[in-house]
Formats: structure tokens, C-alpha cells, sequence
């Protein structure tokens, strides 16, 4: 028989860029004529970790937030620089 097809439910993130204000900002991109901007924030309680996040550039609203280590954020960073982004700090 049929089978109706199943619509995933899109996770809503309802953070804001202003809770993450305590975190050691690394890096932050932007990308020109983006209404997005994506920063490096290291984690407060352990110094391995670090959280990148997209958000609106007006609105502060995150949009994605992952978790690497951090000797991962080279390659991310390459990775970003080559899809646009400028390295701002």
C-alpha cells in the first residue's frame, strides 16, 4: 500500500549571538552581501572544544551551531575562506 511520506520537522534553534558574550571569540566571517555571519567561540569549560556558529547579522539569531575540536578550526576555517568568507579577526 501507499505510504504517506514523512515530513521531518525542522529543529528550531531559539539561542541569540548575546548568550555566547562570556565565550573567547577566535575568528568571525562574513561573506559579502550575506545577511549571515559565522564566529569561532572557544567552550568556557574546556579550552578542546570550540563552537562554531552562524547567525543572523542583524538580528543575532543563530541559525547553526556546531561543536570541534580544536584542532579542527584550520581546516573549517580553510573550508569557509573557500566557500567566500573573509576573515575579519
Amino acid at each position: 500500500m501507499y505510504k504517506k511520506p514523512v515530513i521531518k520537522e525542522k529543529k528550531e534553534i531559539s539561542e541569540n549571538i548575546k548568550d555566547y558574550s562570556k565565550h573567547k571569540q577566535l575568528y568571525l566571517l562574513t561573506k559579502s552581501h550575506s545577511t549571515q555571519t559565522t564566529v569561532f567561540v572557544e567552550d568556557i569549560n574546556d579550552s578542546w572544544f570550540v563552537y562554531v556558529i552562524t547567525y543572523r547579522t542583524k538580528s543575532g539569531v543563530i541559525t547553526d551551531i556546531s561543536m570541534i575540536i580544536k584542532s579542527d578550526c584550520d581546516t573549517r576555517l580553510r573550508h569557509l575562506i573557500s566557500l567566500g568568507h573573509e576573515l575579519k579577526k
